[in-house]
């Protein structure tokens, strides 16, 4: 089992939560999921040899300015500066009561290993995610997988994040 320092915590799993791969990312009238969330409970697993990427304590979800597209916040545990992961927004299918929306995003970065060390890694990391309106707040509910893209090991933990949208 992974720890992570105070309550700063990665998700990694490669979990569809509401967003269909095989759907489309929209191109007109995008739904509206930007906003600051929470993070309210978080469930981390997996071996690995490298550090995975770290949230704040409130997760950031921007969207472009066409609305396409998504910036998701999360930190570099190497050099603790936070960096977007940028990726697609998908409208809701007809029948999800509730969803808003959902987004995916696809990265492969270098960098350290871990925090002091000099070894370079090349992950691949997938984040997906759906916002949803429950009651009088929007809850962000989003996993991320990430992978050494040499090795094919992972390390997978799962988060749910929830929030009003300030």
């Amino acid at each position: 089992m992974i720890r992570f320092p105070g309550s700063s915590v990665v998700l990694l799993a490669l979990v569809a939560s509401g967003c269909d791969t095989s759907q489309a990312p929209c191109r007109e009238t995008c739904p509206d999921i930007s906003g600051v969330y929470s993070i309210e409970s978080t469930t981390p697993a997996g071996e690995c040899g490298f550090s995975p990427y770290l949230l704040p304590p409130s997760v950031r979800l921007e969207q472009t300015r066409d609305g396409r597209g998504v910036l998701f916040h999360v930190i570099d545990p190497t050099t603790q500066i936070e960096v977007p992961l940028s990726g697609d927004v998908y409208a809701p299918e007809s029948g999800e009561e509730g969803l808003l929306g959902s987004f995916r995003i696809d990265s492969r970065t270098t960098r350290l290993a871990r925090s002091g060390s000099d070894q370079l890694v090349t992950l691949d990391v997938t984040v997906m995610g759906s916002v949803s309106q429950v009651e009088d707040r929007r809850v962000l509910t989003a996993t991320v997988n990430t992978t050494d893209a040499a090795s094919n090991q992972g390390c997978t933990a799962t988060l749910s994040v929830m929030g009003e949208s300030r």
